[in-house]
């Protein structure tokens, strides 16, 4: 019984009102936060660099590695 009485605010609030409030809420955060990486994904932008990014390559080597024990790789190109 210690949680009989309902909170002053709650009298009339269903479990669907509720769930309904929270989803709004969290679709409401989730919004805001969208437009907060867009903006700083606008503001910082990558710069295009030329040729490949060596940890890519280092990367690339190592699962043709674990792939194929023994091969080595001798051209990497970019498809694009």
């Amino acid at each position: 019984m210690l949680f009989s009485t309902p909170c002053v605010g709650a009298k009339n609030m269903n479990l669907l009102a509720i769930c309904g409030t929270a989803f709004a809420a969290v679709f409401t955060i989730l919004v805001a936060l969208a437009g907060v990486m867009q903006l700083i994904t606008t503001v910082f932008k990558e710069k295009p660099t030329e040729g490949m990014d060596s940890g890519a390559v280092a990367a690339i080597h190592s699962a043709y590695q674990a792939v194929f024990p023994g091969a080595s790789v001798t051209r990497i190109e970019e498809v694009k």
